[in-house]
């Protein structure tokens, strides 16, 4: 890509300068457009766009350098795909008309794609002008290739126009001068087409190992436009960890929210939202807050970092990156969840008589998580699922997040919160240990002692006696 940018500016320098000549031969040109037309089918069909090419004529020989024809026509279609809805209609006309003494082969693109407003439609032919309301679009641009082709139109002596209506669709009409003063060509080969950048519609997909395969590797799920930087990084990740991926910001956040992924990696300049607003939508959601944020993107200036930051990722990364430093990075995020999870397993936060007012999304989470479980604590069979649904989430969803949080599972973490006040009831010495087994709802004394020991390596009478005296602090 970088490559074509380079030779599409080197092409401008020279038209500019006057030092780019016509190798103009003698082909049959229909052909040859509809090749070049047939190069772009595979893009087309991908966005599922009705594609359609017809001509007037079944030949016309006439002067033209193929190759500068090439740029012309992959650089006007590329256009009508990338701006055209799934589902849309791309049409190429090809037809001869007479103007004055001179016949012209008429080349017609019309697409239905967002349009170029009025105010725009007089500077799309110069350099470097992008319509600010295509910016924000996935396919993005770099304002050259419209004003190579009216450049090469002109070169070999045609006429380019436009028209256009805002939300409904773009014509581009492209004459060409017949002549026959050129050696024939006696068997015209393909030319290579310009490369045009188109992103493809990706799905989210599931990398390899598949999520369900190994619970142990830690889930990151990719939040990038780009499907080349997308599977390196798959690459990158794949022998250590889980992996999911999603095309946009809008869809990164559905991911997230979905399925609770321990990190993510999420670009900066993307469609729909980008990275700044996805760390900011994440960030002020309770389920997902906890979730550590890695910005990848090229904007390395302190102000695009310092903005990163202020809207909550924890860290950033600027491309071209290293592996190692990418996997370094991604290292130190773990070791944050698990300080994380220390917290949340030192003791409950309901029961902390310090405790200021909780502001933290992840702290105003875990609080509900003990309370609600703290409300049913007497009930033995209270479950897994039942806990979900008065926290409004799937089983699923409610076990990616206590288990980011605290590194237990959701069943788990319910025994830990009613041992957690059984200590606190021990501590106050006015029930028996039987009392409180099932109070906190043990079925039985024994099971409660046995648990009890295998959780803190001492019994429940040893937690009482030592309260009493002082040995043990607790952490209520």
């Amino acid at each position: 890509n970088l490559l074509t940018l380079i030779n599409q500016m080197l092409d401008l320098a020279k038209l500019n300068n006057g030092k780019m000549e016509v190798a103009a031969k003698q082909i049959d040109v229909i052909p040859y457009i509809k090749y070049v037309c047939e190069s772009f089918e595979s893009m087309a069909t991908k966005k599922q766009i009705n594609w359609m090419v017809y001509t007037e004529m079944e030949e016309l020989f006439m002067d033209t350098d193929a190759q500068k024809l090439s740029i012309i026509l992959s650089n006007l279609l590329s256009n009508a795909i990338k701006f055209t809805p799934e589902r849309g209609k791309v049409i190429v006309h090809l037809s001869q008309i007479q103007q004055a003494d001179q016949a012209y082969l008429r080349i017609n693109i019309k697409d239905e794609g967002i349009g170029i407003k009025e105010t725009d439609l007089p500077k799309i032919f110069d350099r470097f002008y992008q319509a600010e309301e295509t910016t924000t679009q996935q396919v993005g641009g770099t304002g050259i290739g419209l004003a190579l082709t009216k450049e090469l139109v002109e070169l070999l002596e045609g006429q380019i126009q436009v028209q256009s209506k805002w939300e409904l669709g773009t014509s581009f009409e492209v004459l060409l001068p017949i002549k026959n003063l050129a050696a024939k060509e006696t068997a015209t080969l393909p030319l290579e087409t310009a490369t045009i950048t188109i992103k493809e519609p990706l799905e989210i997909v599931h990398s390899y190992p598949p999520h369900t395969a190994n619970t142990e590797q830690p889930l990151i799920l990719l939040i990038e436009d780009n499907k080349d930087v997308a599977q390196y990084l798959i690459t990158c990740l794949t022998p250590a960890y889980q992996t999911l991926h999603a095309i946009d910001g809008e869809k990164g956040i559905m991911v997230a929210i979905e399925k609770i992924p321990d990190l993510i990696i999420c670009d900066v300049m993307m469609p729909n939202k980008n990275g700044y607003e996805v760390c900011a939508t994440l960030k002020a959601d309770e389920q997902t807050a906890h979730i550590p944020i890695l910005l990848l993107t090229a904007k390395v200036t302190q102000q695009d970092r310092l903005k990163g930051l202020t809207q909550g990722a924890d860290a950033y990364l600027t491309k071209p990156f290293d592996k190692a430093e990418l996997l370094i990075r991604l290292a130190n995020l773990q070791a944050l969840r698990l300080r994380i999870q220390k917290k949340y397993t030192k003791g409950l936060l309901t029961s902390n008589k310090k405790k200021k007012s909780i502001e933290h999304p992840s702290d105003q989470f875990v609080q509900k998580l003990e309370t609600a479980i703290l409300t049913h604590f007497h009930v033995d069979s209270f479950s897994a699922q039942e806990l979900a649904s008065l926290l409004h989430l799937s089983r699923s969803q409610l076990h990616r997040k206590i288990k980011s949080l605290t590194g237990k599972s959701t069943s788990v973490y319910i025994r830990f919160v009613r041992l957690e006040k059984a200590k606190e009831l021990l501590a106050a010495g006015t029930l028996t240990i039987s009392e409180i087994a099932y109070q906190v709802g043990f079925k039985s004394p024994s099971y409660f002692s046995q648990i009890f020991k295998e959780t803190y390596g001492y019994n429940p009478k040893a937690f009482r006696e030592g309260s009493a005296e002082g040995y043990f602090k607790t952490t209520y």
